[in-house]
């Protein structure tokens, strides 16, 4: 396989840091973007020579602009693959609607949502006939399967990702471009907290990073209407 250039934000932890280094071991150069955890990036960088790092914050269009910009001058206007990682939730968020907090559910919407619109807009004139934007979501983001009584924010802005992604792939389908939202499960993080360290039931971001890898150099066996699924490639209903 020829070398692919990558994006990924929230490249500094977790199931970004994951996926940039199976890319890496592959041979392709990732461009990671990252707001806070950048040592992270730092270890990419000094493990693999075609790892690039850059702090971008997705919740500022000055640094996705940027980010855009620098990405251009160094190696053109075309990019393989655009994975929207980067994300917030709060744990602050699992009450119900008296004590859910406005202010909170807002930020959430600004960097689970718009965060990737603001990163695709930029990235614009990147994404070519062959272009894959994979958009981490939720199964907190399906209307059709959610059974939850709390964590407004988090839900209605995966859900809001989810349709952005949606409209998206309907714009991209003339440019033959594609547009994929992958519910990566209840991962080992510090988004899954302390009980997702402990739960048999979670998963670990290197496994997810994996089977995503998978579903990403197999991408021209799925159906192109096909775009809201598990890591395990099962459909998701929006």
């Amino acid at each position: 396989m020829s070398e692919r250039i990558i994006v990924i934000t929230g490249c500094g932890a977790g199931l970004a840091y994951q996926i940039a280094k199976q890319h890496l071991v592959e041979g392709d150069k990732v461009f990671g973007l990252e707001a806070f955890q950048m040592e992270g990036l730092k270890q990419l960088e000094e493990q693999f020579e075609k790892m690039r790092g850059l702090r971008c914050d997705v919740s500022s269009a000055e640094d996705v602009a940027k980010a855009a910009a620098w990405i251009k001058e160094l190696i053109g206007d075309k990019i393989d693959i655009l994975y929207n990682v980067a994300g917030i939730f709060s744990y602050a968020g699992r009450v119900g609607i008296g004590e859910t907090d406005l202010a909170m559910c807002k930020k959430m919407m600004d960097v689970n949502a718009f965060g990737m619109i603001r990163v695709c807009k930029a990235f614009d004139s990147h994404i070519k006939e062959g272009t894959l934007v994979l958009n981490v979501s939720s199964e907190a983001g399906s209307i059709g399967a959610t059974r939850r009584k709390t964590e407004y924010g988090y839900c209605i802005s995966k859900a809001a990702m989810n349709m952005g992604s949606k409209i998206l792939s309907n714009e991209l389908w003339d440019r033959n471009a594609r547009v994929m939202c992958i519910e990566p499960g209840w991962m080992r993080t510090n988004m899954g907290g302390e009980a997702a360290l402990a739960s048999p039931y979670s998963v670990s971001p290197e496994d997810t990073a994996r089977k995503i890898f998978g579903i990403v150099n197999n991408i021209d066996e799925i159906p192109r209407d096909q775009m809201y699924m598990t890591q395990n490639g099962n459909i998701m209903p929006w």
